[in-house]
């Protein structure tokens, strides 16, 4: 297994999603359980990791460090496998504001979802042995107590990043869209070139989301409900190998790309996560530059 694999948790709008995002822009290897090995669960339950995703990344011999943020209701049986746990913490008030002001997932914003939420946050709901953090803090500095407890360079390496990252490179979005209302924005968390590069594999394997013949590397395309229906269930991360679409990648620009397979799961997520609210008077806009 990794020499150290670190579990970032907390409850909705403590922040998991952003921090995987900073970390992955300072140059860390990570992973969003949310995108990556989420599953469901039955009628009322939560959502679990898909076991044999989680235990092929979490034993996997490299990178040194990996960070996983997320939970999921199996969470407890990979405990074991992680060097630390940290626990993402924010007060009630900080997480009725977020819970309003998130774009990217609705969840929260129905008066039951948000008092289960605010119940378990009074009831201190965290794993066994996790080490607190302030959430509330700005970004930047929660990140800098992760590393610093997780025995990481705080600062960026100096060596420039690789393609696929974030930094410096294209961007990747999708506004969903009833008439001129923006319903919801996601942003795609990697170099908007990986996904540039995975619409038209897709597309090859039958799942054309950018329904034209032409490898566009800057453009915008239109998703609707029958895109929904036809591509939704078959843009499951969990069925797609890392390690194929690795290669394709490589092939294609002839480089070396150890660990470009983490961005190129969590784009099939991403378009997973673009589709999945489209109803027929919804729309969305997949805008990739």
């Amino acid at each position: 297994m990794a020499a150290r694999n670190y579990l970032v948790e907390g409850l909705s709008g403590a922040g998991k999603s952003s921090v995987y995002e900073e970390l992955i822009r300072r140059g860390y290897r990570g992973v969003s359980t949310d995108r990556a090995w989420k599953v469901p669960a039955g009628p009322g339950m939560d959502s679990v990791w898909d076991e044999q995703r989680a235990l092929a990344e979490l034993e996997r011999p490299d990178p040194d460090v990996v960070f996983v943020c997320g939970g999921g209701g199996n969470r407890d049986r990979f405990l074991p496998l992680f060097t630390k746990v940290f626990n993402l913490r924010i007060d009630d008030d900080t997480m009725r504001r977020r819970l309003a002001e998130r774009t990217n997932n609705d969840f929260g914003k129905e008066p039951g979802e948000l008092e289960r939420m605010l119940t378990l946050n009074r009831l201190d709901e965290r794993p066994v042995g996790a080490i607190d953090i302030d959430a509330t803090q700005p970004l930047e500095q929660v990140v800098d107590e992760v590393l610093r407890l997780a025995g990481c360079r705080i600062d960026m390496n100096d060596a420039p990043p690789p393609p696929w990252s974030k930094r410096g490179a294209a961007i990747a979005q999708s506004f969903v869209l009833r008439g001129s209302e923006t319903i919801a924005q996601l942003e795609y968390s990697w170099s908007g070139d990986v996904l540039a590069m995975l619409l038209p594999y897709l597309a090859e394997q039958g799942i054309d989301l950018i329904h034209s013949d032409e490898d566009q590397a800057t453009s915008a395309f239109v998703l609707t409900s029958d895109d929904r229906e036809r591509y939704l269930a078959r843009l499951d991360p969990a069925a797609f190998d890392g390690a194929l679409l690795r290669r394709r990648y490589e092939e294609l620009n002839g480089i070396t790309a150890d660990g470009v397979e983490y961005a190129l799961l969590d784009g099939i997520a991403f378009l997973r996560d673009t589709l999945e609210p489209l109803e027929p008077t919804l729309v969305a806009v997949l805008v990739v530059r």
